[in-house]
């Protein structure tokens, strides 16, 4: 098996597993919460890393093609999971851990190279990563609004070949909802101030290429 047959494999078995680990946080967070982090939101945390587990899914899907970026897809899942699962979540993250890294090994220099060319997918992506650690800790409402929307902020950024309506409609729930339920609080809403014009860099920068074409 090659390194990055070996990826796809691994990152499959970490997605499913982190799928699980969330329908249990939302199903039986509450009752043992040893084992789930004894969150204050398990129902909303729980659909959050089911999602979290989607993106690691479709991300180890894409490994097969050539190319390491979205070994990023599997690490970032991974590691946010830590945060919205306890216990439940080291063995996912630890597969998908693992698989990012054969991945970036397996092109690594393509990885360094896409990333220092796409500066603000990256910025969006670390935006993406503080909502959703943000609402990790969030009441569950709150907790549950800010987890879709960071997934959301991360579709937005990464997925290159969304229509236009859909692609809009990502970005919105990505930055607005969290925004507007924690429009107290300074950093949610200065998050969505910074995220709003990346995303329309990162629109126009995609659509560039297709209409010089024409």
């Amino acid at each position: 098996m090659t390194r990055r047959g070996a990826a796809v494999g691994i990152g499959v078995a970490g997605g499913v597993l982190l799928v699980v680990a969330g329908l249990v946080q939302a199903t039986l967070g509450a009752v043992i919460p040893d084992w789930t982090g004894d969150k204050l939101a398990p129902v909303g945390l729980g659909l959050v890393t089911v999602a979290l587990g989607g993106v690691a899914l479709l991300a180890a899907h894409r490994l097969r093609r050539p190319g390491a970026m979205w070994a990023l897809g599997l690490l970032g899942p991974g590691l946010l999971s830590l945060s919205t699962v306890g216990v439940l979540a080291w063995a996912p993250a630890a597969l998908l851990t693992v698989a990012a890294v054969l991945a970036a090994m397996d092109g690594g220099g393509d990885a360094v190279r896409t990333l220092a060319g796409e500066p603000v997918r990256v910025l969006l992506t670390v935006l993406a990563a503080a909502e959703l650690l943000m609402a990790a800790g969030a009441a569950p409402l709150l907790a549950l609004i800010g987890g879709l929307g960071g997934v959301a902020l991360l579709a937005a950024t990464w997925l290159r070949r969304v229509p236009l309506g859909p692609h809009i409609g990502l970005a919105l729930l990505g930055v607005l909802p969290f925004a507007g339920a924690a429009w107290t609080g300074l950093v949610p809403v200065l998050l969505a101030a910074v995220a709003a014009p990346l995303l329309v860099v990162v629109r126009d920068g995609h659509r560039t290429p297709a209409a010089s074409v024409r």
